[in-house]
């Protein structure tokens, strides 16, 4: 927020009045200020957010889209890497991708196409895996984004939208050797996004493939 002082001294008789001085000033730092405001704003809104740290975790997390040959979004890769130096990460992850890594895909209007996250209750039996991601080392996933938004969801000719990632973090740090009991877990949520995706037909079925057909 821009605060203005205006302060008239020395005004005599036979010179400009006040008012003429002060409004052309006043125009211009209006205008400076919705310009700034304007460039803050495009600031804390940014089209991307492929790199992330998590402050719980300290994981850092990145997000590559693997495009198909007409360019369309094919699948994602989420890389966590561990940047310290004097322990390791212990991840508890769910077998089912969807609910470890879950896409949400938008239309430009905000319109969410993709399909929602796997839920469980608690009567239902969950697989999980355990992932070391030593020090100064990381671990990456893959995951086609035909797994999360139908092809039916995209019109012939494909659209323009949003890609939001949300890593569902349930992990433990440890040292040396140790192995994190159930109690030591801590939950976090790490979230990577791009807001200018192109989604088609051809690049999700290709992004099922082998990943030499993802470039």
């Amino acid at each position: 927020m821009c605060t203005i002082k205006i302060r008239a001294t020395g005004i005599r008789a036979g010179r400009l009045r006040p008012c003429a001085l002060v409004l052309p000033l006043l125009g211009f730092f209006v205008s400076s200020c919705l310009a700034v405001q304007k460039t803050q704003e495009a600031n804390m809104f940014p089209d991307y957010a492929n790199r992330v740290t998590d402050p719980e975790s300290n994981l850092e997390g990145s997000l590559t889209v693997l495009r198909g040959s007409d360019g369309g979004a094919s699948a994602v890769v989420v890389e966590l890497r561990n940047p310290s130096d004097d322990h390791d990460v212990v991840l508890k992850l769910n077998t089912e991708m969807s609910a470890f890594i879950i896409l949400t895909v938008t239309d430009e209007q905000g319109t969410v196409l993709s399909k929602p996250a796997r839920k469980f209750n608690s009567s239902e039996f969950q697989r999980f895996v355990i992932v070391r991601i030593a020090r100064a080392s990381s671990h990456d996933w893959r995951v086609p984004i035909a797994a999360q938004l139908d092809a039916s969801a995209i019109p012939k000719e494909g659209l323009k939208g949003r890609l939001v990632v949300n890593v569902a973090l349930l992990f433990s740090k440890v040292s040396g050797d140790e192995r994190p009991a159930e109690a030591d877990f801590k939950s976090s949520l790490l979230t990577l996004y791009d807001m200018d995706v192109l989604f088609t037909q051809a690049a999700l079925s290709e992004g099922t493939k082998p990943p030499a057909a993802d470039r």
